[in-house]
Parts: structure tokens; C-alpha cells; sequence
């Protein structure tokens, strides 16, 4: 990738293999200076490259791949080996998060680094019958696909949570860096999405969430890149209200881009794949 304030005059594959050659030494080990220990670090399957969004049920974890891959669902167990896959009838044209409620899955088709695609939207596809699936347009107020920039708007979206009614969707701001966090009727289209709240302080792009029912709190991965565009991932927590709580590093890794929150402070992550690293299913525990 490349943009004008993260990844600067670096393409995509040059960036990526200049970050994960320290990564590829040092991903096993079984902690950060931040305080996040490595639980599990394992391989995914060739299938799962492009791995994008995560989610977690109490018996499964469920991935998508993301831009121009096959519109497949993946359902893995806890080794990460895939033990269902399901093909929506959808094109994937940039799937980058997965929810779910006890009725639906939720996939959010809503890439748009360039900022000027007009069919952004959540799939709404039913656990019951996956062929059964309706979209849910998101429409950003004020956007302007005339007036968007490449890697330096804030229309961007990679990160998506199911509560209650309706669905939270963390923008990707890559113009301000100033998260903007919106709320999607489950039931019916929104007109036109404006922010509930925004967050401020949050070092890096976000690319994953989910919502943390123990401790009443969202749980966001990301990352940020310096000028060479190597990344430096993070997770970040927030409270219910969207106030920001707290920041770790995760050393190790690169472009981490998805999450799931499983019990007593572990969190579920996988990695994309690289020219030197392949995709990754990683267990970590935060700091109490």
C-alpha cells in the first residue's frame, strides 16, 4: 500500500516484505514489551492468505478473505484448520469484516482505500441459509467521490461490530487519523450515516474490533507505518462509550487484520500473508 501520510512513496509488496523480515524471526516469541503475551501462533491454511475480517462464536472462529478473492465464508476450529466453507451468492469485491448475531452474518463489503466506490455495503446473509442474504447500503454523509483522494480520506472502513440492533463500523481515517465511529440499522437502510462519536489518540489505521461483554469494552487492532511503509500493528481498548482506555504495542507482526474477543482477557487475530510471512490465527492475552 501507499498513501501520503502512512506509506509514502513504498508499494505495497516492497513495504510488506521490508517489515516482515524482522517479524518472520521473532512472531513465536511468548511476549511484548508491552505486556501482551503470545498464546498461540499458527498457520493458516494456503486458502486463507488475503485473511480479513474475524469473528467468534462459542464454538468457532469464522474468517473472509478480502478484495477480488472468492466470496467464500470459512469456519475454522481453535487449531485453525477449516472444517466448513460456504460460497455466498455475492461478489467480493472488498469484503474486510465479519459479525454476527444469533441470526445473521454480517460482512462488510465496505474496502475503499481510493475513497471512489459508490456500492459500499453490509451483507446481511442468514445462519439458517446462507444463500438467503441482503445488503445494507452504507452511505457516508458528505462523501464525495469527486473531491476523495487515494489513502487520504476518512470513507474507509475495515472494522465492524454486531450489538443489539444495529451495527458499529470504525472508520479506516486515513486523511485525520481521527476514528469515526457509526452506527448501522440491522433492520432497515439508513439514509445517510453520520458519526456517533470519534476517537482521537488512536495510533494507526483500524482494522479490526470487536466488543469485549466481560469487561464492557471494545477491543480495536490496527497498525500505523512509518515512510519505508513498514507497519507497526497495535491493540488499543475502549470504553462502551467510545472513549479511549488504553494502547499496546504488538511487536512481532505486520499487517494484522482481524479480531475476536474470547474470555478472561484473550483475543483471537489473524495476520494477512506476505512475501515473508504466511497468514497467521494468533491467540494473545492482554494485560490485566
Amino acid at each position: 500500500m501507499k498513501n501520503s501520510s502512512f506509506m509514502a512513496g513504498a508499494g505495497k509488496a516492497f513495504a510488506l516484505s521490508l517489515l516482515l523480515l524482522p517479524a518472520a524471526c521473532s512472531s513465536t516469541d511468548s511476549g511484548n514489551d508491552s505486556g501482551i503475551e503470545v498464546l498461540e501462533d499458527i498457520v493458516l491454511d494456503e486458502q486463507l492468505v488475503e485473511t480479513s475480517g474475524l469473528y467468534c462464536d462459542a464454538n468457532h472462529i469464522y474468517t473472509i478473505n478480502d478484495s477480488g478473492n472468492s466470496p467464500d465464508l470459512f469456519t475454522l476450529d481453535t487449531s485453525g484448520t477449516i472444517v466448513k466453507s460456504e460460497k455466498l451468492p455475492r461478489k467480493n469485491t472488498d469484503w474486510e469484516s465479519v459479525t454476527a448475531d444469533s441470526e445473521f452474518y454480517y460482512i462488510g463489503d465496505f474496502g475503499n482505500n481510493a475513497g471512489k466506490r459508490s456500492n459500499l455495503a453490509v451483507l446481511k446473509v442468514s445462519r439458517a441459509d446462507t444463500g438467503d442474504t441482503t445488503p445494507l447500503p452504507v452511505n457516508y454523509e458528505n462523501y464525495d467521490i469527486a473531491k476523495n483522494e487515494y489513502y487520504a480520506h476518512d470513507y474507509d472502513a475495515e472494522a465492524m461490530v454486531s450489538r443489539g440492533d444495529h451495527l458499529v463500523l470504525f472508520s479506516k481515517s486515513w486523511l485525520t487519523r481521527v476514528v469515526k465511529v457509526y452506527l448501522l440499522d440491522k433492520g432497515q437502510v439508513t439514509p445517510l450515516l453520520s458519526p456517533v462519536a470519534e476517537v482521537s489518540g488512536i495510533p494507526g489505521v483500524v482494522t479490526g474490533a470487536d466488543f469485549d461483554a466481560q469487561n464492557n469494552r471494545y477491543v480495536i487492532v490496527g497498525y500505523t507505518s512509518n515512510a519505508l511503509g513498514m507497519f507497526k500493528p497495535f491493540i488499543a481498548t475502549l470504553s462502551a462509550e467510545f472513549d479511549l482506555i488504553s494502547t499496546y504495542k504488538l511487536d512481532g507482526y505486520g499487517q494484522v487484520e482481524g479480531l475476536c474477543v474470547r474470555e478472561n482477557n484473550t483475543i483471537w487475530l489473524t495476520q494477512e500473508s506476505s512475501p515473508l510471512s504466511v497468514a497467521k490465527l494468533i491467540k494473545v492475552k492482554l494485560p490485566e
